[in-house]
C-alpha cells in the first residue's frame, strides 16, 4: 500500500526572532541555550520548521517571558494591549488590585 501524503498547513508566524533580538542574543548563543542547531533555530524563526512545546518553554525561560508571549506579542510594539497585559500580569498586591479596579471601571 502506498503511503498517504498529508497536506500540511502553513506554519503560523511567531515573534521568536523579535524576542531573541529584544534580549540581545545572537542565533548561535540562543541555539546553544535551546540545545538545538543554529540552522534549526533559523528555520523555526523563519516559520520554515515547526517549534516544539519544549522549544517554546525553554525559549520563554531564556527570554524572560511566558510561552504565549513569544507567539502573540511583538516586543517592538510598546503600545499594544498584549504588551501592557504582559506587564500587568507581573504586578502583585495592591498594584495589581488597583489596576484591576481601573480596568473594570473603564469597561463599564
Amino acid at each position: 500500500m502506498a503511503p498517504v501524503k498529508k497536506t500540511l498547513r502553513p506554519l503560523g508566524s511567531t515573534f521568536l526572532k523579535d524576542w531573541r533580538d529584544h534580549v540581545g542574543l545572537d542565533q548561535e548563543t540562543a541555539a546553544a541555550k535551546l540545545n538545538i542547531s543554529r540552522t534549526l533555530l533559523s528555520k523555526i524563526e523563519g516559520s520554515k520548521s515547526p517549534y516544539t512545546q519544549r522549544h517554546l518553554e525553554v525559549a520563554a525561560k531564556i527570554y524572560g517571558r511566558e510561552p504565549w508571549e513569544l507567539i502573540k506579542v511583538d516586543p517592538n510594539d510598546k503600545g499594544s494591549l498584549w504588551s501592557l497585559f504582559g506587564q500587568a500580569e507581573r504586578l502583585t498586591g495592591k498594584d495589581r488590585e488597583r489596576l484591576r479596579d481601573i480596568i473594570e471601571a473603564s469597561l463599564r
